[in-house]
């Protein structure tokens, strides 16, 4: 019963300090939500906004949940289960208040493992820019059926602001249905998009011995890339970044 007591009262905690540096610093708010291949995305979002010499900060781990997030946002560390641990973790948090160069971009996945954790966690954030990459069953056994789990995600698209950006996996017919709940302008992407001109697409995979070559394009401008990886999951990151990074300036967080 303590231990439970401990961290209803370390989660609100947590949750007004949160608010209060977010509400200090107001930096552009990328999120990142869906089943699957969100930790790609979010570090190859991150990846090509340090090129542009933005200030970003990411979770860590996995710290994408009622604790972590937070934890992520204050860029502390967890006291786990350890009570003395988290003693400077406490500490720590209401420093960030005043913490100079504080991020302008927070690229943050959020993290969906039962009914009400999308409502939880955008109490603590508010997107600019939302990007869902898929949804799957993997998560279903917490929910009593898939419209039940895309209803969290549903909830996302339906907060993003009208001055904000969705961004959407075209090739999951249930991502691709949220464009329907969305008030924020929408964009897709995916290997079977639809209207290239406004959209990104992947065109064409090949692998070398060395990883893969990917033809893409969006908004009309073409890209040959090579990635020293494999896995088609690397060029969808790749292909994200690039509409985050061309949409980002069209976003505003006032």
């Amino acid at each position: 019963m303590m231990r439970v007591l401990c961290k209803i009262i370390l989660q609100y905690y947590l949750k007004v300090i949160t608010k209060i540096v977010l509400f200090v610093h107001h930096p552009m708010i990328i999120v990142i939500a869906g089943s699957v291949n969100k930790t790609f995305v979010r570090d190859e979002v991150k990846r090509v906004l340090h090129t542009r010499e933005y200030r970003v900060r990411s979770n860590p781990k996995n710290f994408n949940t009622e604790i972590g997030l937070p934890l992520a946002i204050l860029n502390i560390e967890s006291g786990y289960n350890s009570y003395k641990r988290w003693v400077p973790a406490i500490c720590a948090a209401m420093r960030a208040v005043f913490q100079k160069d504080f991020p302008e971009c927070l690229v943050l996945e959020l993290g969906v493992a039962k009914k009400g954790d999308m409502r939880y966690l955008l109490s603590l954030v508010s997107p600019h820019i939302t990007i869902i990459t898929d949804i799957t069953q993997r998560y279903i056994e917490s929910f009593s059926g898939m419209d039940r789990l895309v209803n969290e995600y549903a909830y996302l698209v339906k907060k993003t602001p009208q001055n904000g950006k969705v961004i959407l996996n075209w090739d999951n017919e249930r991502v691709r249905a949220l464009q329907d709940v969305a008030t924020a302008p929408v964009t897709f992407f995916g290997f079977a998009v639809e209207n290239m001109g406004e959209h990104g697409k992947i065109e064409e995979i090949s692998k070398d011995s060395n990883g893969i070559n990917v033809s893409m394009c969006y908004k009309g401008e073409k890209k040959n890339i090579h990635i020293p990886r494999f896995g088609t999951h690397h060029a969808v990151a790749f292909l994200v970044g690039w509409i985050v990074l061309t949409e980002i300036n069209n976003v505003r967080t006032k």
